[in-house]
């Protein structure tokens, strides 16, 4: 893998440079899933993934909504906004991902963090987002990408990732996952803008 430096410009006029191919194994055999930038022509496979994920999965992976309004927006707005959006997409064109990365630190965040003597930085820190369709789900997945996405940050040259707006307190799995992929979770509850009690949670790059 390429580990040259990149900026979000680079990566939106040549999704090229980040696009990887991974095999996932499953009892069925091995599946080639490739992870790439979200493109504009992906309105239609996004569509289909927001709309099947279940209400669970909806609980804890929050967007505008789950249609085609959804969907056209974010493939519109990329590079128009701070946000980079990867998706997993299978051989015969399924999106069954979207792990997202957030340049913009607001200062609700900043000022959280500050009680865990942790002062975040626009320049180092980047959040980040996973969500994975629920037939996906507990088959190492998520842990394949987000390495993917690590590798991505440093090349990014940020030096720690986020998760972005917490992790909400009763979702065992996620908290499991950044767990056990070596984030830090810091077990005090705050309230987020939508109301749902969360934990913050932090990864320092090597």
């Amino acid at each position: 893998m390429q580990t040259d430096l990149l900026t979000l410009d680079q990566i939106t006029q040549n999704p090229t440079l980040v696009t990887q191919a991974i095999h996932l194994d499953k009892t069925t055999g091995s599946e080639k899933i490739f992870f790439r930038p979200l493109l504009r022509n992906d309105i239609p496979a996004l569509k289909q993934f927001l709309e099947c994920l279940s209400e669970r999965t909806r609980r804890f992976a929050t967007y505008p909504s789950y249609d085609l309004q959804c969907a056209q927006t974010y493939c519109d707005e990329i590079n128009q906004n701070e946000t980079l959006r990867m998706v997993a997409i299978t051989e015969n064109g399924k999106m069954i991902a979207l792990f997202e990365f957030n340049f913009h630190l607001v200062e609700f965040d900043i000022k959280r963090y500050r009680k865990y003597d942790i002062e975040l930085n626009q320049d180092s820190d980047i959040q980040f987002a996973p969500c994975i369709i629920d037939e996906y789900q507990n088959q190492h997945l998520g842990s394949k990408l987000l390495h993917l996405m690590i590798d991505l940050a440093k090349r990014l040259s940020k030096k720690r990732i986020i998760a972005w707006a917490g992790v909400l307190t009763d979702n065992e799995q996620a908290i499991r996952f950044y767990e056990k992929n070596n984030f830090q979770i810091f077990r005090e509850k705050y309230i987020a803008e939508d109301g749902y009690e969360c934990y913050d949670g932090i990864l320092q790059l090597s």
